[in-house]
């Protein structure tokens, strides 16, 4: 039958917050730190390569 979760569902909808299976994150501040540095290198690389190349003509 199509409503046979529908209880469980019912009941898990009711439960307060800290039963609830909660989101965790996977990414620690060294790792967030290190794709910052990385994307502001390669952004810093770019911007020098455009100006270098418009400084030549």
């Amino acid at each position: 039958m199509l409503l046979d979760g529908l209880d469980q569902a019912l009941k898990e909808a009711g439960r307060p917050a800290s039963h609830r299976r909660r989101w965790r994150c996977r990414f620690g501040w060294r790792q967030i730190t290190a794709q910052v540095l990385y994307v502001a290198a390669v952004t810093f690389f770019v911007v020098s390569l455009l100006l270098y190349g418009q400084g030549g003509r």
